[in-house]
């Protein structure tokens, strides 16, 4: 067989073998109720049932793919998308159930399952969703001599013992030809998002395989470069490096292997901070020297870049972090004002850039901590915006020149630093940008220094709220992060609460309930009108990616905090829309 063809058969055929054949002893003249019989575990059913000399019953999510299934010789298909198929399976059995369910719907699907088995029947869970909510299950119906199988391949393939036998059965089922691949599509990995797409949105039937064929779109591969290391006969020189942002890099390097620190603050040794930082980086072996500088006192950088030269350990890499901020709108700022933001990022980038050319050309690190609002801006930055602005091109023009040049834009940080002392956190979070903790800047600069950028940015942003308080991301600079399509404008937020809120508490839990069905089918990419508001919003197929989606689009219509919890095993629309109104209540 083609590699291709190999590809489809691990995973599905060894979950199916060891549930059906190893654990449920699926025998000649049972009867086996399949959900999603058109994907990759349901064809597998469908082999290893006919192997056993068993009969399949199997439900699909469309017309399409059931139609395959009648294809491939499936004489009762039914529709998964409804629970119309439970009275069907028991016509279809004469009302005495079927011997096996191989389960992967959740919900008050799983229920139905269960009283679907015939006394001594087994039900296979396949999914994971009820698992890790930890869905309770009723007893019940165990009355009937009923096994639960919940299953993990992950588990059986840990277990030393359980594998060997398992993969020892799976090789003779191949050779003797009793497993045969299953339908796939194919797609070339330099299209690997096509293919998730097609996941995504259960349009596949089988297998997705990425090919690596070298007759395919050639993908381009590169090793994953290594984390920076520092040379610990070096000195490093940081700006703003007794606090903050600095601080944390200092110890980030000590921590990669620097020995040798210079750390430039207005106030050295004196700052509230210094002493705890430089005692922790003597205890981890390092030398740091705090200098009372001004990094826009061209006299004063001299003067730390003499003495750094007479300590006989050179300059080796810069790291500029000084930083100040003066929050107004632009028609409150003055030319003193403005300069004041300015100077310490831009005029001290400036300095360092022309002394260091003239004394250490060959550093190996010259990284200025930039912002996002140097790319979408702030209506109460417009200075700080500049500086950062000023920071990144001064990297692109010595990356130009051939020598070491990187800024990193970085979200609003947290755990330290201006945001932290100031306590912008919240705010800044509620504006949809959220805060990265000093542990992930750190790790990312690592990690986008070895790839050698010049300038790049991370954060955690939700674009959809920032874009309403952020013109820039209006612009169609900013489109493919956030689309007009998938934002609520405030208007149409506005209105829609005012609607809500000359309503009784009945009508205006209908006007959500049918707010949330447009947005569902929006996600779904159906029509509203084949979705019905009483059904566990799960069944709809709704996967974590798709949910989040639905959850996010829901959060920005109608301005409230909405948990991934919230779509829960039970959830249907009726309930969410209550929720949302309990929530809305207290604006009324």
């Amino acid at each position: 067989m083609s590699f291709t063809e190999a590809a489809t058969f691990p995973v599905a055929f060894l979950t199916i073998h060891e549930t059906l054949v190893n654990k449920a002893r699926l025998a000649a003249g049972e009867t086996v109720l399949v959900h999603g019989g058109a994907g990759a575990v349901g064809l597998a059913v469908l082999q290893c049932a006919r192997r056993q000399g068993a009969r399949v019953l199997a439900t699909a999510g469309s017309e399409t793919k059931r139609d395959l299934l009648r294809t491939l010789g499936v004489e009762d298909v039914l529709d998964s998308r409804s629970l119309d198929f439970v009275p069907r399976v028991r016509e279809l059995t004469g009302g005495r159930g079927v011997d096996v369910v191989v389960n992967s719907l959740s919900g008050e699907a799983i229920a139905q399952g269960l009283d679907l088995l015939a006394p001594n029947g087994r039900f296979v869970e396949l999914g994971k969703r009820d698992i890790f909510l930890n869905t309770p299950l009723g007893l019940r119906p165990f009355d009937r001599s009923l096994t639960f199988i919940g299953f993990n391949l992950d588990a059986v393939i840990g277990a030393p013992a359980l594998a060997s036998r398992l993969l020892a059965d799976f090789e003779a089922e191949l050779r003797s030809g009793g497993y045969r691949p299953l339908p796939h599509t194919v797609h070339p990995a330099a299209r690997v998002d096509e293919a998730f797409h097609l996941l995504q949105h259960s349009r596949h039937t089988g297998k997705v395989v990425v090919s690596f064929d070298p007759l395919d779109e050639p993908v381009p591969v590169e090793p994953a470069p290594g984390a920076p290391r520092p040379d610990a006969e070096g000195t490093y020189l940081i700006t703003g490096g007794l606090s903050g942002l600095g601080a944390a890099t200092a110890r980030r390097l000590a921590e990669g292997g620097a020995r040798h620190l210079a750390l430039v603050s207005r106030r050295g040794s004196a700052a509230p901070e210094a002493p705890a930082l430089l005692r922790d980086l003597a205890e981890r072996g390092v030398k740091a020297t705090a200098y009372a500088a001004d990094v826009t006192d061209e006299a004063a950088l001299r003067g730390v870049l003499d003495a750094v030269d007479a300590t006989g350990h050179p300059l080796r890499g810069l790291v500029h972090a000084a930083m100040h901020l003066d929050d107004a709108v632009l028609a409150d700022l003055d030319d003193e004002r403005f300069a004041a933001v300015l100077a310490p990022k831009a005029l001290g980038a400036a300095l360092l850039d022309r002394l260091t050319a003239e004394r250490a050309p060959d550093l190996d690190l010259f990284l200025g901590h930039s912002s996002v609002s140097a790319a979408i801006g702030n209506p109460g930055q417009s200075s700080y915006a500049a500086a950062n602005a000023y920071l990144e091109a001064l990297a692109r023009a010595r990356r130009a020149a051939g020598r070491a040049g990187t800024a990193l834009a970085w979200g609003p940080i947290g755990g330290t630093g201006y945001v932290a002392r100031s306590g912008m956190g919240t705010a800044m979070a509620e504006r949809g940008l959220e805060l990265l903790t000093p542990e992930e800047v750190l790790a990312t600069a690592d990690r986008l220094l070895a790839e050698g950028v010049e300038v790049a940015g991370a954060g955690r942003y939700r674009w959809g709220a920032a874009r309403h308080l952020l013109p820039a991301l209006s612009t169609p600079r900013f489109g493919r992060l956030a689309p007009a399509s998938s934002v609520t404008s405030p208007d149409a937020r506005a209105e829609l609460l005012r609607t809500l809120k000359g309503l009784s508490a009945d009508e205006a839990v209908e006007k959500i309930t049918d707010t949330l069905l447009g947005l569902l089918a929006t996600v779904l990419q159906t029509d509203p009108a084949d979705l019905d508001a009483r059904r566990n919003v799960t069944d709809y197929g709704l996967d974590s990616l798709l949910g989040m989606q639905f959850l996010v689009r829901a959060r920005d219509l109608f301005d409230i905090r909405l948990a991934p919890a919230d779509l829960a095993t039970g959830r249907t629309l009726g309930h969410m829309a209550r929720l949302i109104h309990q929530r809305l209540e207290p604006r009324r």
